[in-house]
This record gives C-alpha cells, sequence and structure tokens, in this order.
C-alpha cells in the first residue's frame, strides 16, 4: 500500500483512492490507463529480472490474467467467500469465477484430501 501511495504522490495524485473511482490506480502520465499490451511486455521484463527460482521452471509466461487466477485461487484457499471473489474479479457471472476455481475445487475433492493425518503410516 505504501507503494500506491508512493506513486501517487510522486505525480501530484490523490492517495485516496475511493473503491468506485473510474480513474487508473496507476495512471500514465497523460492520466490515462496503461495499455494492457504494455503492462504485459512491463511485467514480462520486470519478472525477467528478478531471476525467481520458480520461473525458470514455467513452461508458461505469468501474465497479469496469471495474478487474476493466483488472486482467485488464494482468496478461496483463505476461505473468502465464492461471491465475495466474483465480485473483486468483477465478473457478473458466478459460473465466469467458477472457471478460475474449478481446478483447486476438484482437487480438494480428491480422496486423499479426506484421509486422517498419520493414515498412511498405520498401514503401510
Amino acid at each position: 500500500m505504501r507503494s500506491i501511495i508512493k506513486y501517487r504522490k510522486a505525480r501530484f495524485l490523490s492517495a485516496d483512492f475511493p473503491n468506485d473511482s473510474m480513474e487508473p490506480l496507476f495512471p500514465t502520465g497523460t492520466g490515462k490507463a496503461f495499455s494492457p499490451p504494455y503492462l504485459a511486455k512491463y511485467l514480462g521484463n520486470a519478472l525477467e529480472r528478478l531471476d525467481l527460482p520458480f520461473m525458470a521452471a514455467r513452461k508458461t509466461r505469468i501474465t497479469a490474467h496469471v495474478f487474476r487466477h493466483s488472486f482467485a485461487i488464494i482468496s478461496y484457499l483463505n476461505g473468502v467467500d465464492i461471491y465475495d471473489i466474483m465480485r473483486a474479479l468483477g465478473h457478473e457471472k458466478i459460473e465466469t469465477t467458477m472457471i478460475y476455481l474449478q481446478k483447486i475445487m476438484d482437487r480438494e475433492k480428491h480422496a486423499i484430501h479426506k484421509w486422517k493425518d498419520g493414515s498412511l503410516g498405520r498401514y503401510i
């Protein structure tokens, strides 16, 4: 949050940002929103410079959309209501949000997640 406030203050923008604002959170020098292709390129370059270990194993690029999916999954795993996730992502239909969450929900239903702690050691 401090980084966002610092970014906005450096550009003489208000640090108060109401939820219903249509203003871009990180505007360009002209006050417009950054274009999706620019942001994708910027994000890709920034992640490459970080040299993160998990990046070497990835077969696909990390995009802003990956962050949306990650937000949805992490929120769900931390007990956030699915309808709250839907609203946070700006989805109009719960079915769209379920596309983001289906793999993790299927994985949670796998039989191994029903095992009690120590079951494996008792029977092998």
